[in-house]
């Protein structure tokens, strides 16, 4: 949380949001026959052999010829016919995960004519592909815990934050009953039973449980009960506490402070409760040598960088679980690769405004650690051309975005109660495909990029406006190229309003590759499935016509 955010900041509440929406299920669907059909997972991601259920619904002719096929980038792995089914309206089947872990595509064909295409996630272990999201209401009066979780599923969500949570800052778990008010306001109701059901629930999905906690935010009577826990800063002749929004004090992290002592035995207590790991949060400052801790009666120059990285070293050596940490603003990324967090959560703030900012900070990050990039990239829901153009820069990156979690809503500020609006029907199944389209190719997004140059009108290197954005990456068997769209947008900072990119056709392009057996195009906006292409041969290379570029667009080359 960016220490400037409006977090005083009022808003509709979850309830009165819900109201203004359904309270179905949401269906993305294909239109076959004159009816729309849809396929709905049942968990966001499944481990190697494990069963995978599907429902396919509307099918409301009988006697058709259905078949699913399963495929691994471009290759098939398995088809099922199925027959015999009772109920046209919603078809039941199973079938078993592959044993190799990966992301697979899965097509229904109805009378051999495909109708729709989805992907699916096989799995290890959920950190090895982190698809984040976040709750913000845990109280009993909560929308549908089954319905919202089958939603989550759908996007392949596999962990959540839960925001605001606990019942203070530093005393984390209540103790004393079951329901209390939340740490900020204290007016939010909060349910440990709602707590609990949640995180039973999300396992039932393979979907898994980060508790929210400030790494270095106690609240104020505690702290100012135990000086040497706290940071200070110099005021004329006097030392005074660090705090933020007069509600918290900050803390001195190091591994022998006794706050750290005290706070990971709360961050164990959580774990105890039943939370999968833990999410530590900050507020952006006080950056290093800018604050002073307290020692033996001797206030001395504070490292907060040194502070954060033994903190989140030492809470993971302790507790052997999830650790996340937010980098506002991308600080201090210094430290990204010396951490053992299991992920690089950035909150970008102003050192990442444009689309190519976004695409350097996760290119930078993923260098650095190795390990998974997690942006939350706040974007007002009404933003739209703006939700999927950073999205597709994103993947194309090899990152991720926070943004969805809690029915419907778009994750938009920092103050997640608050700052999640309603999104759209047209939006919400765009980024179904989108991150099916993720899932689906997640070994091609996650190649190494080449250094590669392609000849074509109004194509770029980087993103920018009145350009195709074009990213290579490849190994020895294939070549994957990204094309994003920025031809006709108002302008590159992805925060800003934006109009929708000009839809390009027909675009030629020439590659500097000889050795190429197949060309395949696929696009998250169009069509999610590879189909083959024609190329032509040249005597330095081939020439390719991508047929269409609206937002995001890919073509796949087999060497």
């Amino acid at each position: 949380m960016d220490f400037l955010d409006a977090s005083e900041k009022k808003g509709f509440s979850l309830i009165e949001k819900f109201l203004l929406i359904t309270n179905s299920i949401l269906f993305f669907s294909s239109m076959f026959g004159g009816e729309f059909v849809d396929i709905l997972f049942d968990k966001s991601y499944y481990y190697p052999n494990e069963t995978i259920n599907i429902r396919i619904l509307n099918m409301l002719e009988e006697n058709k010829q259905i078949k699913v096929e399963i495929t691994q980038g471009v290759q098939k792995v398995s088809e099922f016919a199925i027959d015999n089914y009772l109920d046209s309206k919603e078809i039941n089947f199973s079938f078993k995960s592959p044993s190799t872990t990966g992301g697979y595509g899965l097509d229904l064909f109805i009378d051999n004519k495909l109708v729709l295409s989805r992907g699916f996630s096989v799995l290890s272990s959920w950190l090895d592909s982190p698809r984040y999201g976040f709750l913000t209401d845990f109280s009993k009066g909560r929308f549908d815990i089954e319905k919202n979780f089958d939603y989550l599923v759908q996007y392949h969500i596999n962990s959540l934050q839960y925001y605001d949570w606990m019942y203070d800052y530093g005393d984390l778990v209540y103790e004393e009953g079951e329901e209390y008010k939340d740490a900020w306001n204290r007016e939010k109701t909060i349910s440990n039973v709602v707590l609990k059901e949640l995180i039973e629930k999300g396992h039932e999905k393979n979907i898994f449980s980060m508790a929210y906690v400030s790494i270095y935010g106690v609240e104020r009577n505690l702290g100012l009960q135990r000086p040497e826990w706290l940071l200070y800063q110099k005021k004329g002749v006097n030392y005074e506490p660090v705090d933020f929004y007069k509600k918290i004090l900050i803390t001195n992290t190091y591994n022998d402070s006794d706050w750290t002592k005290f706070l990971i035995e709360e961050c164990k207590k959580t774990l105890e409760f039943g939370f999968d790991g833990i999410h530590l949060d900050q507020y952006g400052y006080p950056k290093d040598y800018t604050s002073l801790f307290l020692k033996n009666g001797e206030y001395k120059p504070y490292l907060t960088s040194k502070g954060f990285k033994e903190f989140i070293n030492l809470l993971k050596k302790e507790t052997q679980s999830p650790v996340f940490f937010n980098y506002v603003n991308n600080w201090p990324n210094e430290i990204q690769s010396h951490t053992n967090g299991d992920v690089i959560y950035i909150e970008p703030w102003e050192s990442c405004n444009t689309y190519l900012d976004l695409y350097l900070m996760i290119k930078q990050a993923k260098k650095d650690s190795r390990k998974d990039v997690i942006l939350a990239a706040y974007i007002n829901e009404n933003f739209e051309e703006n939700v999927l153009l950073s999205d597709a820069v994103i993947s194309a990156s090899g990152g991720r975005r926070l943004e969805l979690g809690e029915f419907r809503l778009l994750l938009a500020g920092p103050y997640f109660p608050g700052d999640a609006g309603v999104a759209s029907q047209k939006l919400l199944d765009g980024l179904r495909n989108y991150y099916d389209y993720q899932i689906r190719y997640e070994q091609f997004l996650d190649l190494p990029e080449k250094e590669l140059s392609l000849e074509g009108s109004n194509l770029s290197l980087i993103p920018k406006k009145n350009s195709i954005w074009y990213n290579i990456k490849g190994n020895s068997e294939y070549v994957f190229i990204n094309f994003i769209n920025f031809i006709g947008i108002s302008t590159e900072l992805w925060r800003t309003k934006t109009k929708k990119p000009e839809i390009v056709e027909n675009l030629e392009i020439f590659l500097p590759i000889k050795n190429v057996q197949n060309v395949y195009f696929a696009s998250p906006d169009t069509q999610i499935a590879f189909s083959k292409i024609d190329y032509e041969v040249e005597d330095e290379g081939i020439k390719i016509f991508v047929s269409k570029v609206e937002y995001w667009s890919s073509i796949l080359i087999e060497l």
